[in-house]
């Protein structure tokens, strides 16, 4: 068939057209589509999730210490799809340490809440680190929990999950001196001052040169005034160094060990000032000693000299070999001459005798009255000290006589005498001495013997005394009162005269009525003695 010119261009035509025709309704298609989906078509959902991560900024710890682990848990969140908003945030964050080394982990896991994205939060774990650890670096692993939200919808949707990455931190224990304070020794005990024996040692790994250390105490304590400066000087590891500062410690502080805090300086192996770790000790103050009054007696009458006796008690803990026992009467009416009683060595548990012969005014009343018994001692540092007072209460009774007097029927006639005999009893509590009692008499009674003796009376213990008495012929025949007193002396060596006593003397009618032939020899005889002597001195003059 022939082909003309005219029949190839016809049939050229027809397909383009229809070419054209078959093109057009597939890009109308592709074009309505993504005309679609850029209004109001198919959004993808937010898909993303945390990241997160954990650091140790001050990873060195020292050994022998519990250490303070500060982690920062950081979150560095990824999105996968969508805008990613809400989905790399971590909630609910628990922070677990599931390997702690060679470490003691004090807290097996901490809560720390929502993490942002981007955001930084803590996560503080206290380790003890063992005194032998040595030099170096050190993991631990951490595993970290959260929730989030691993979708969310465009229609609101929310698919939450949990969980868990494992984390290693590195910790160093570097090389470096480190101070421990091994032993605090002091005899201080509160209200005093005196010596502390500080013993530094060098725990750590290298020495520490031209060591320093600053002390201050607390709770009561005061070191030199206010801080001790000390010289170490250099200390090897494993070595330890002296330090003794004065300390002074309240009267008031209360018991238990009290704080000392020590601050170092050294020089390292290049000679580089450095400071160490600070280090808190405790100052236990010796047990206050103490002292206690028992078996308290006393004797004391009003108008008399007694004796207060009893006994003192160490109460521990010390024993004590220079106390002095001073007493203070609260009663203006009680007086005690020497009120300072040295006190022999009492170890603790052990009592010590006491005595203060005391005087009781004759115008007091009779009742309790109040004693304050303060011990005066020097501590274990040679300081001052006392204990007290300690308040106690003694009785007064009401006057009382030294004797008794009994001796029934003394009697005289009128005109003549006669010899008569007293009992005394020492009614005083302590033995009386030297006893001299006078016999007094007045008006128509008369003696010629007014004096007797005893050496000594115990308490109770009685003696016979004698006197005679005379009454005038002219004497009443009744009952006549003849006076008497003592002077003695007593257990502490003063001279007492006691008060006046009285006791009746029966004068008898004469059987002679003054009349008669006797009576007149008498008078006669009288005159002629009277004459006799008159004439005597007459002749011895001339």
């Amino acid at each position: 068939m022939r082909v003309t010119r005219q029949s190839v261009v016809a049939i050229v035509f027809v397909l383009l057209v229809g070419a054209s025709l078959s093109v057009s309704p597939i890009g109308a298609l592709a074009q309505d589509s993504a005309s679609t989906g850029g209004s109001s078509g198919y959004v993808p959902p937010d898909r993303g999730h945390p990241d997160l991560s954990a650091n140790l900024p001050d990873n060195e710890v020292g050994t022998g210490t519990t250490e303070e682990l500060q982690f920062e848990i950081t979150n560095d969140g990824e999105i996968t799809s969508g805008s990613g908003q809400g989905v790399t945030d971590a909630q609910s964050v628990t922070v677990e340490m599931d390997d702690d080394g060679p470490f003691e982990s004090q807290v097996d896991e901490r809560s720390i809440g929502a993490v942002q994205d981007g955001g930084v939060a803590e996560a503080v774990f206290p380790v003890a680190v063992p005194d032998d650890l040595e030099a170096g670096e050190y993991e631990v692993t951490l595993e970290i929990s959260y929730t989030y939200a691993e979708t969310i919808g465009t229609d609101g949707s929310v698919d939450r999950e949990r969980d868990s990455e494992t984390v290693d931190v590195t910790v160093e224990v570097p090389e470096e001196p480190r101070f421990e304070v091994a032993d605090v020794n002091t005899d201080v005990e509160p209200g005093a001052s005196g010596d502390a024996i500080l013993e530094v040692e060098n725990t750590g790994t290298v020495a520490a040169n031209e060591t320093r250390a600053t002390i201050t105490g607390g709770g009561g304590v005061v070191v030199d005034g206010e801080a001790a400066r000390e010289v170490l000087g250099d200390i090897e590891p494993g070595e330890t160094a002296t330090a003794v500062v004065n300390v002074q410690v309240n009267e008031a502080t209360s018991g238990g060990a009290k704080p000392l805090d020590l601050e170092f300086t050294y020089r390292d192996e290049n000679g580089v000032q450095q400071e160490a770790e600070p280090e808190t000790a405790s100052l236990a103050p010796a047990d206050e000693q103490e002292f206690s009054i028992q078996n308290l007696e006393s004797d004391l009458s009003v108008g008399y000299e007694g004796d207060v006796s009893g006994q003192v008690r160490n109460d521990g803990p010390r024993t004590i070999d220079d106390a002095v026992l001073v007493v203070e009467p609260m009663s203006e009416t009680v007086f005690i001459e020497d009120t300072r009683y040295a006190l022999p060595e009492i170890e603790p548990g052990e009592t010590a005798d006491f005595t203060y012969p005391t005087d009781v005014s004759g115008q007091a009343d009779a009742g309790d009255r109040q004693l304050r018994f303060t011990v005066e001692y020097t501590g274990g540092d040679d300081s001052p000290l006392q204990d007290g007072p300690h308040s106690e209460r003694v009785s007064v009774e009401d006057r009382q006589d030294e004797f008794s007097i009994s001796g029934d029927n003394v009697s005289v006639e009128q005109g003549g005498s006669n010899e008569f005999a007293l009992e005394i009893t020492n009614e005083r509590s302590q033995t009386l001495s030297n006893i001299n009692a006078m016999l007094y008499t007045s008006g128509e009674l008369d003696t010629d013997d007014d004096e007797a003796f005893v050496d000594e009376l115990a308490p109770g213990e009685s003696a016979e005394i004698t006197f005679d008495i005379s009454a005038t012929s002219a004497a009443s025949a009744k009952t006549h009162p003849v006076e008497l007193d003592f002077q003695y002396d007593t257990e502490s060596g003063e001279t007492i005269v006691s008060d006046t006593y009285q006791h009746p003397v029966d004068v008898r009618q004469s059987e002679d009525d003054g009349g008669g032939i006797t009576g007149t020899l008498v008078g006669v005889l009288g005159a002629l003695a009277v004459a006799g002597v008159g004439i005597t001195l007459w002749w011895r003059r001339g």
